[in-house]
């Protein structure tokens, strides 16, 4: 790596982290604590509230392959540019929802950029670092995405929406910094100069759709740990959409109270991520870490329904603890299996998200409409959910981190 890759890279990291944060983060996690001021005032039901949350992993099911394809062809620098400043126009653009069709219609278009995040801003830790640093930058991606989420879980509908005249005001004031790091990736984002090598050996940076997508597909262990993300986005993604509702209809907690149980689901896990990420390059397994992880947030969420008071907040704390930084051990281990590494990295975690994104958008609907049979029929679905990726973590092929890499 050049001396000046060498400093850069830790721009390039900075800028990744609050990419990350803005929108995966704030943008995204600032709509559940809004839900009830969004459902009282659009009039939608509890389903219908389920649907819109789910627009944004529908949008990800069409656009997480495309989107690793697309960076692995053009590049960190242009495709960044592109996601940000339409991450800030159509996350705005919900403000001016007036019904559940418009709405929805305004989430899909926002989930193209929320759910392309994932599949193109862990490329930057992909091509930029390695070895156990590989695994330490992703985790950084997390704790960045917890703090935008805890931002705006804790805000959103406590103080900004009071301060602003309404969700609507949260919604455009949350598309602002997106647009803002459109323009920083545009006049400072770059690509990592290539060794001596790559010229001698015909190698590029970027490769055509075709090659990239016809090796990333044969590539079993890729799809297996997208099915494991189906599952466990699913639960992630329902439980979260959900909570704040449970809350304040079925347990009568205040607005401050709910809000505050969702700030500390999303923001606890900045606690979790890096220790989670030292363990793994300490016994150098990755998936043994989301296996307990996917455990515990399983086990966590099947006794929510059956506590209150204090004994909910704990639940709360531990499945939140280790939520997170299941997502960035699971980034790191594909970007560390044979035939992945950095040049394929955006196809492969586009393959990965887009199965993902299918558990997410199928999850909220599904279980939200159990809420028919209990109001806690939702939760422990989604706890099922988290508890099936152990099964599909036993068939991953992973490689020793402790071993060397060969792409």
């Amino acid at each position: 790596m050049f001396k000046e890759d060498s400093r850069y890279r830790w721009y390039a990291l900075l800028l990744a982290t609050l990419t990350y944060g803005a929108i995966a983060g704030a943008e995204r996690l600032s709509m559940p604590v809004l839900f009830p001021a969004i459902a009282r005032d659009l009039h939608l039901s509890l389903v219908q509230i389920g649907t819109v949350w789910g627009m944004d992993p529908l949008a990800g099911v069409f656009i997480g392959l495309p989107g690793g394809l697309l960076v692995d062809r053009f590049g960190l620098k242009r495709t960044l540019t592109i996601v940000c400043i339409f991450a800030g126009i159509f996350g705005a653009l919900r403000g001016f929802s007036v019904d559940f069709i418009t709405m929805s219609v305004f989430m899909f278009l926002f989930g193209i950029m929320a759910a392309i995040t994932p599949s193109v801003v862990p490329k930057v830790t992909a091509v930029w670092f390695d070895g156990k640093q590989l695994a330490n930058a992703n985790g950084l991606l997390n704790v960045a995405w917890s703090v935008g989420a805890v931002f705006a879980t804790m805000s959103s509908a406590t103080v900004l929406a009071p301060f602003l005249g309404g969700w609507r005001g949260v919604l455009f004031l949350f598309a602002a910094p997106p647009l803002l790091l459109g323009l920083a990736w545009w006049f400072t984002g770059r690509e990592p100069h290539r060794p001596i090598r790559a010229y001698e050996t015909g190698e590029t940076e970027t490769v055509p759709f075709k090659q990239a997508l016809s090796h990333v597909l044969r590539i079993k262990n890729v799809w297996i740990l997208g099915l494991t993300l189906t599952s466990y986005w699913g639960a992630n993604m329902g439980f979260g959409g959900y909570l704040t509702l449970y809350l304040e209809d079925s347990l009568h907690w205040s607005t401050a109270a709910a809000g505050g149980a969702m700030t500390l689901l999303s923001g606890i896990g900045i606690l979790g991520v890096m220790p989670m990420v030292w363990y793994s390059n300490k016994i150098g397994s990755r998936k043994a870490v989301i296996g307990i992880a996917a455990a515990v947030v399983g086990v966590s969420m099947a006794a929510v329904p059956f506590v209150s008071g204090s004994a909910l907040w704990l639940l709360i704390v531990v499945g939140g603890l280790l939520r997170a930084g299941a997502t960035a051990l699971s980034n790191t281990m594909l970007f560390e299996m044979k035939g992945v590494g950095g040049k394929y990295a955006g196809t492969a975690i586009g393959l990965t998200n887009t199965l993902g994104m299918v558990g997410a958008f199928l999850s909220p609907p599904i279980g939200n409409s159990l809420s028919s049979i209990s109001d806690g029929a939702p939760i422990l679905f989604w706890a099922a959910l988290s508890l099936l990726t152990l099964p599909l973590l036993f068939f991953i092929k992973e490689r020793n981190i402790h071993e060397e890499p060969a792409y």
